[in-house]
């Protein structure tokens, strides 16, 4: 019934004349009435997260804050997951649920203690805090890690996969035991054993795992064994070089910074560095047929020939509610019907021009 948006606002930093900080404000809207309310938390602390599903809004701070907003009560309900006895400073990175409950991850730094990360599952009595595993977090050194912490996850059966500086992680419903997944397929040339893969964003599409490759920009589906497939990206043979080395040469279909990527069930989409989102057609069925790994631009209500595209850059978060699919940028929040799909995509090409 809400949508709630959190914007890249920044703040001047007192005492420190032309510098300013990331300082995010939320605002409010119920669907259909076409008016924004400002959300004011209730804390000194700037927003960090948020998190939104069909049981609350919650908010994340740099303060270790988690807040849970009522919309209908107008109500702010600070959740308390942090103890009190803990004294270290963490910034709240990933709100999600779990099995019913909300699952948070914090981390921080110190200079002594150095990064420093906690996951926090609720439960009948409060919070438990889960063990958790290190992730590698150089490129170079697989000796160099870091406490896991996430931003984004998602539940597929009664696990949660989530996004990590270095790869998917699986945390066991029935255990709560944590497991790495393969990495994804090596795309540069020249790469070791040991590569670091951010993983951007994770979603469930059509009863499958689906992974954004932040550090190569791809889109993948988990084969449930020991694979990551392909869905945007074309690759051809291998190459040996003179000097020994392997080339990959690969064209990727779909956007370059990805930086969002949704579902309606029926389709996917993804958002990044383009000013409309695209639409994967390997399984888009009629009118088009299935396209393998083709994906289309989305121009209907972003763009108009001849005028270009109200979106001059590129599209962040995407989200679906209802029959709806929304877009954010920077130059505000787009919006089209799911109905008109078949049409916006009439006549854009499935594969990029490879130059």
């Amino acid at each position: 019934n809400w949508l709630v948006l959190m914007d890249a606002w920044t703040s001047p930093i007192e005492g420190k004349p032309g510098t300013s900080t990331y300082s995010p404000r939320l605002f409010i809207s119920k669907i259909g009435s076409g008016i924004w309310d400002t959300l004011e938390p209730p804390t000194k602390a700037y927003v960090k997260t948020l998190y939104a599903d069909s049981l609350g809004i919650y908010v994340g701070t740099y303060n270790s804050e988690v807040i849970e907003y009522n919309p209908e009560k107008k109500e702010w309900t600070n959740l308390n997951v942090k103890s009190s006895k803990d004294s270290l400073w963490y910034h709240i990175y990933g709100i999600h649920r779990f099995g019913g409950k909300l699952i948070v991850s914090m981390a921080g730094y110190d200079e002594i203690l150095g990064y420093h990360a906690k996951v926090f599952l609720q439960n009948n009595s409060g919070w438990q805090e889960l063990q958790i595993p290190r992730v590698r977090k150089d490129i170079y050194n697989e000796s160099l890690t870091d406490p896991l912490y996430f931003v984004d996850a998602i539940e597929l059966g009664k696990n949660l996969y989530v996004c990590t500086i270095d790869g998917v992680w699986k945390l066991d419903g029935s255990t709560l035991s944590w497991t790495e997944l393969p990495k994804f397929p090596k795309m540069r040339w020249n790469s070791d054993n040991y590569d670091v893969y951010a993983v951007q964003d994770l979603i469930v599409y059509k009863d499958n795992l689906i992974a954004v490759d932040g550090t190569n920009d791809r889109v993948y589906q988990w084969d449930g064994a020991n694979n990551w497939v392909a869905l945007d990206s074309v690759i051809t043979p291998t190459r040996i070089t003179a000097d020994g080395d392997t080339s990959y040469f690969t064209y990727n279909n779909s956007l370059l910074h990805i930086s969002d990527i949704a579902t309606d069930g029926k389709h996917l989409f993804i958002s990044g560095d383009n000013p409309c989102p695209k639409v994967y057609m390997g399984d888009y069925g009629e009118p088009y047929g299935n396209i393998l790994k083709g994906w289309r631009k989305i121009k209907l209500g972003w763009c108009k020939e001849g005028e270009g595209c109200v979106s001059t850059n590129a599209t962040y978060s995407l989200d679906i509610i209802g029959d709806t699919i929304y877009a954010a940028a920077w130059e505000g929040l787009f919006k089209m019907p799911l109905s008109d799909l078949d049409t916006a995509i009439a006549g854009e090409k499935d594969y990029r021009e490879i130059e």
